[in-house]
């Protein structure tokens, strides 16, 4: 009896394993990368011995018969799991059932599918568990190996678009994992390396070539003008046109960016320069006139041909003022017009009323000669203008009021040389 029932488990477990692996060996997918499942074929044998007159029966198939079926992958024999996962399958009149492992419920797993688990490492075992009544009670059947299948062969020679780059997880291709020269630019599609993809100085500016960056390849306000460095940006590289005045903003270029000479006057400014700025606001100035500025407005010009003479405004500004009328008495200036004019007095008793005549005499080098005239109306503080009708031979003559009604005419002598200016010496035109 014993002979027997041990030579019947040995049948069993010899057709789960030579049924488990040619159905494994049978697979049809016509990509590796759509291999998600692996077909188990087995018979589900009952391990309750049936009780028959003269002989116990054991090794009965489980026919129409829903069972539970448990997969375990484990690394190496019953290490770590790495996949776990349950079947309900009903049997058939044979007892046969055929389930795909990777299409069961998840239990347990280190991995999202069959495919992505380390296959190379070649130390996966599959333990099959059967629970014959389907109620969680499962019982091992057999712990197990996996051995090579054909598309274990096919590694060393995979298909063109087995592996996409799609199904490469960030980070898994090393840089020591590619040989030099392996890739070329020319492989790299537009996009593909992104700016988190490169490491802080892995690539220096030192290594980019001349016009490899475009200026389509830089985003607006990807560059700020703090971020270049001093010299980056030479003469030669800006084109002719590239960069107008007009873009560029107040006090971006200071009196230290400009070297000397590099601004003509002459050759380089062509409009006229306002009074504003420092220039006279004039394109050009007729000949033989000056210009003239009372420090507020445009300036102006005068003719050098009319006499000129130099007062103080109003306020304290010192401005041009042209003499008119001729050489008379009595002074007024006029702000407006800017000009001097002389005006007589009228003194009744006719022209030569202001004619006086008298006699210096003879006068030593280094003397003087005074004369009082009696004049009505001048008073001490008054300006006196005289003139001689006569030589003086180089005598200085000078008038000022010494009382009221008075005039002192004094006579200096400086020339080296006595002089005598004779009897007859006439003073006309006073004024005031």
């Amino acid at each position: 009896m014993y002979t027997q029932k041990n030579n019947m488990m040995k049948n069993f477990l010899y057709i789960l394993i030579i049924a488990f692996l040619a159905i494994v060996q049978s697979g049809n997918a016509q990509n590796i990368g759509d291999l998600d499942g692996i077909y188990y074929q087995a018979v589900a044998i009952d391990d309750s011995p049936k009780q028959i007159v003269g002989v116990d029966v054991e090794g009965k198939p489980l026919y129409n018969r829903e069972i539970g079926v448990r997969f375990t992958i484990t690394k190496g024999h019953d290490g770590d799991v790495q996949w776990e996962e349950t079947h309900t399958p009903t049997t058939d009149k044979y007892g046969l059932f055929t389930v795909i492992i990777g299409k069961g419920d998840l239990s347990s797993s280190a991995y999202v599918r069959l495919l992505d688990m380390p296959w190379i490492d070649a130390d996966q075992f599959l333990k099959v568990e059967i629970s014959t009544k389907n109620d969680g009670d499962y019982k091992v059947v057999s712990n197990q190996k996996f051995m090579s299948v054909p598309y274990a062969f096919y590694c060393d020679d995979i298909a063109d678009d087995a592996i996409t780059t799609a199904k490469i997880f960030n980070e898994e291709i090393l840089a020591e994992d590619i040989n030099t020269g392996a890739v070329e630019t020319s492989e790299i599609l537009d996009e593909t390396i992104l700016a988190e993809d490169i490491a802080q100085g892995s690539v220096e500016t030192s290594e980019i070539l001349d016009e490899t960056i475009l200026a389509e390849d830089i985003g607006t306000g990807s560059v700020e003008t703090s971020e270049i460095l001093d010299e980056t940006i030479l003469a030669e590289d800006i084109n002719t046109g590239a960069v107008t005045s007009s873009e560029i903003l107040d006090a971006t270029i200071l009196n230290e960016d400009i070297a000397d000479a590099t601004i003509d006057l002459i050759s380089k400014v062509t409009n006229v320069l306002p009074v504003a700025n420092g220039g006279t606001g004039l394109a050009i100035i007729a000949a033989d006139y000056i210009l003239v500025g009372n420090g507020t407005s445009a300036m102006d010009t005068l003719a050098v041909t009319d006499s000129i003479m130099v007062f103080s405004n109003k306020s304290g500004q010192a401005e041009l003022y042209k003499l008119v009328a001729g050489l008379r008495t009595n002074l007024t200036i006029d702000e407006v017009t800017k000009t001097i004019e002389i005006s007589a007095i009228d003194q009744s008793g006719g022209p030569n009323k202001d004619l006086i005549s008298f006699s210096t005499g003879n006068i030593p080098d280094g003397g003087q000669a005074l004369r009082v005239i009696p004049y009505a109306g001048v008073k001490l503080g008054d300006i006196i203008l005289v003139t001689a009708t006569s030589d003086l031979q180089g005598v200085i003559m000078t008038a000022y009021v010494s009382t009221d009604d008075k005039i002192n005419v004094v006579f200096f002598n400086s020339t080296g040389s006595p002089r005598n200016l004779g009897g007859d010496i006439k003073i006309a035109n006073f004024g005031q």
